[in-house]
Order: structure tokens, then sequence, then C-alpha cells
């Protein structure tokens, strides 16, 4: 009897403790590049998503990234969708290239996939931000009071992003961005590494801010801020 109530025991200890274990939900990451291995990493410390693989148009099905298969190109979408992966993080950066990025979001939604919000443990996000889908924030980075990012929006390593400010969808703020309060990042911007925004000020959509660019005026829609440069240029 003893050693029977010893088996018992243990049994009971083990379903408690299968019992306290976190539910995970399947996800694929779309992109094996660097921005890829980041959110690979990201997604791991969380402990709540289970990566089932990577869907990248340049690298071999069956190869590897972190320990991550290959599954395919954008092809293998449907097939995913229909095996009970529903969530997807668009890895692909957006920096340099983000009308690929927003074509990426387009072919996962045309296939019905979700985009959970990503938030690094080691970044702050105030309470009273507001986060829409799809938004990654990387580790050290900062979200002010009552601050409005948009959809698929990037904000990288130690970005900072100020009390009110509102980024608008797929903009992207690369590592060291610092935007003041108040200030407004259309649609699509790509800004910088170590670039400062100043209070209050516009982005116009699609403007690029060069890495360590100072912005002291509004940035009309589609301008290039060269790295470096203070704007308004002299003269």
């Amino acid at each position: 009897m003893g050693a029977k109530m010893k088996d018992l025991q243990k049994s009971s200890k083990k379903q408690k403790s299968l019992g306290k274990r976190k539910k995970t939900y399947a996800l694929l990451i779309y992109g094996g590049g660097g921005h890829g291995r980041s959110m690979i990493d990201a997604v791991r410390v969380l402990g709540k998503y289970e990566i089932v693989g990577i869907v990248d148009d340049g690298l071999a099905p069956g190869s590897e990234v972190m320990g991550v298969p290959v599954l395919g190109d954008v092809h293998i979408l449907s097939e995913l969708f229909s095996k009970g992966v529903h969530s997807a993080i668009n890895a692909v950066g957006g920096i340099g290239d983000v009308e690929r990025r927003i074509k990426v979001f387009e072919s996962l939604q045309r296939e019905g996939f979700d985009f959970p919000t990503i938030i690094h443990p080691s970044a702050i996000v105030e309470p009273s931000a507001q986060l829409s889908f799809g938004v990654q924030i990387l580790p050290h980075a900062y979200v002010g009071t009552q601050a409005q990012i948009g959809f698929g929006v990037i904000v990288n390593n130690g970005a900072i992003v100020s009390h009110d400010c509102v980024i608008e969808d797929y903009a992207s703020l690369a590592p060291g961005a610092m935007l003041a309060g108040e200030a407004k990042v259309g649609r699509a911007v790509q800004v910088g590494m170590g670039a400062t925004i100043n209070l209050r000020l516009t982005i116009g959509e699609r403007a690029w801010i060069g890495n360590s660019a100072v912005v002291k005026r509004d940035v009309p829609a589609g301008t290039v801020v060269h790295a470096g440069t203070i704007w308004p240029l002299p003269g």
C-alpha cells in the first residue's frame, strides 16, 4: 500500500505540474533574415507561441534558421492555414524595403492570418498607450503615455516614442530612434538609427529619415532626409 500511495502521489504531482504549463499557440514567421532572427528570439522569450516554421521567398525549404525549419515560400501559406496555423509574424524588415513588407502583410491577410503584437519583456509600454495588431516592440524600447501605434509598426531596439506620439501603419523606427512628445509619423515612414524628431512635428507618409538625422521642422510626404543632416537644410 505504501508503494502504491507513493506512485499515486507522484502521478498527482505530475498532473499538477502539467496543469501549470502555459498554453502555446501555433505561429509562423514570414522572413528568415536579420529581423526574422530577432523575432525568433523575442517570441521564444515570451513563451506564449510555438514557432512551427519560417516562410521565406528566398531560403531553401528544409533548411533551418536558429533551429526553426524553413517550410517554403508564399505558396505554402494556404496549406499552413488549413492545418491550423492561424497566427503570423511579418519579419520582413521595414527599413529599405517597406513596399515588400506591406505586400507580405497583404499575402498573409488574404489567407486569413491574424497578427499578434509582440512586446519584448525588456521593453516598456505605458498602460495608456494604444497598440494595434502586428506591432513589434523590441528590447529596451519605450512607448510613452497615450501614444498611438498603428498596424504593423516596428519599434526597434532602444527606440523612444514619447507621450502622445502617433505612429501610423507600417512605419518603422530603427534602433535608437527618438521621437519627442506629440510627434506624428505617417504611414510607411522609415526613421533611421539614432535619428531625432523634435516636439510636435509631423513626418509625412513614406518619408525617409536617415541615420542620426535631426528633424526640427515638419517633413513633407515622400521626402528623404539624408543621414547625419539637420532638417530643414540651410538656404
